[in-house]
């Protein structure tokens, strides 16, 4: 279940980083970028607050306010929640732009570590993780030299990555395609708020998926119940397709209640991030068979024919924090 996201007034900031841009006295909208492999994104302003979902490195973050250290921040799918500064390079408009437009190289690899130096013996200056988003500053043998959203410089093996452009245009998100990659994370533990390999909620699961064949999907299991085309579920499973996503919950009054969400891959079957991510069927007939998610099921949207057609699943090239 991950079905949260509140919004809360703030007040003011201590400081910045150096070459940060100045967030208060102009009114000008300000911006961020995620300068860690994954940053924790918390739905108060404090490390005890409840985990709301995650960024990636060099993803683009619209910065609401800030809080004694703490910023307000809105991530390109719209989800509001809060992150320490020490975790975001602020910017402004022409500075992110510059960001979008400059040469990136795009984490492939489930996980890898970035060297001070073209070679493993090198001293580890960070982790990064598939999806994260480094700027390309040339090549050194087996090595990408990089610059990270912060301004450090690293190296990273040419085999963990490969152009951002190059990965853009190569994305085609279609049911073998988004089926093929929810396979890729098969037994990866269940996190609460997690978007990312180091771990993924239900609705983090099949929005990761999806980023990653290129489309920005909502964050919540809620929320995205709310977006797509419907498919007809009343007289059973034979309208669903895979790449279809599967909405579970209890409904009260003639009203659902969506927490928990799964991906359709075909024959009755589904994959969702439940205790790990993990095979389950509809079909009491399966070995498979999940009788309580099956008992709770409540609807199914299409998502794949509403690409750049619902303005709540945009493809990354056509979305406007990546432009």
């Amino acid at each position: 279940m991950k079905n949260k996201n509140l919004i809360l007034p703030l007040a003011c900031f201590l400081c910045l980083p150096i070459g940060a841009a100045s967030f208060h006295g102009t009114g000008e909208l300000k911006y961020g970028i995620a300068t860690q492999s994954t940053i924790d994104l918390r739905l108060n302003p404090e490390f005890e607050s409840e985990m709301g979902t995650e960024a990636l490195m060099g993803m683009p973050l619209e910065v609401l306010d800030l809080q004694d250290g703490w910023l307000k921040l809105k991530t390109p799918e719209g989800y509001i929640s809060w992150s320490p500064e020490s975790s975001v390079r602020i910017v402004t408009k022409e500075e992110l732009r510059e960001w979008n437009k400059a040469e990136k190289l795009f984490v492939t690899d489930y996980f890898t570590v970035l060297h001070q130096k073209a070679s493993d013996q090198s001293p580890v200056v960070c982790d990064v993780v598939k999806g994260d988003l480094v700027k390309s500053k040339g090549e050194t043998g087996a090595y990408y030299k990089v610059e990270l959203p912060d301004g450090r410089s690293a190296f990273l093996k040419k085999g963990a990555a490969m152009p951002f452009g190059k990965w853009l245009a190569s994305r085609n998100p279609t049911p073998q395609n988004i089926i093929a990659t929810a396979r890729l994370f098969m037994g990866f533990p269940y996190s609460w708020g997690g978007t990312s390999v180091k771990g993924l909620d239900c609705s983090g699961f099949t929005k990761t998926c999806y980023y990653l064949n290129g489309v920005v999907l909502l964050r919540d299991a809620s929320q995205q119940a709310q977006t797509g085309d419907p498919v007809d579920i009343s007289t059973g499973y034979g309208n669903l397709r895979p790449g279809d996503l599967l909405f579970f919950g209890s409904c009260k009054d003639g009203q659902n209640k969506v927490t928990h969400v799964g991906l359709y891959i075909g024959n009755g079957e589904f994959i969702h991030s439940s205790g790990s991510v993990r095979t389950s069927s509809l079909l009491p007939e399966s070995p498979l068979y999940d009788s309580w998610n099956a008992g709770r099921l409540l609807l199914a949207k299409r998502i794949i024919t509403e690409i750049d057609k619902d303005p709540n699943i945009v493809s990354l090239k056509n979305h406007p924090m990546y432009r």
